[in-house]
């Protein structure tokens, strides 16, 4: 399953919020969803390989962590 960023455009101008930060924001998330999607995807190759008792497999459901929570703490921010 693909993720797809979110547009988040009609937040600029809003009170409180300068553009650079929300712009910046912006692609910090689509980073997060992009690096997501790419390990997922690696994950799913290893898994059909049986490659999951290597250590870059572990090492990528770490990742994993860290890139969808990104997503997902820049989603409700």
């Amino acid at each position: 399953m693909a993720y797809t960023a979110k547009d988040y455009s009609k937040l600029i101008g809003m009170e409180g919020f300068s553009e650079t930060l929300l712009k910046n924001h912006f692609t910090l998330y689509q980073g997060y969803v992009t690096n997501t999607n790419k390990v997922l995807d690696t994950l799913n190759q290893m898994l059909k390989d049986g490659k999951t008792g290597i250590p870059e497999f572990a090492e990528l459901k770490r990742r994993l962590g860290w890139e969808f929570n990104g997503m997902r703490l820049h989603e409700y921010y």
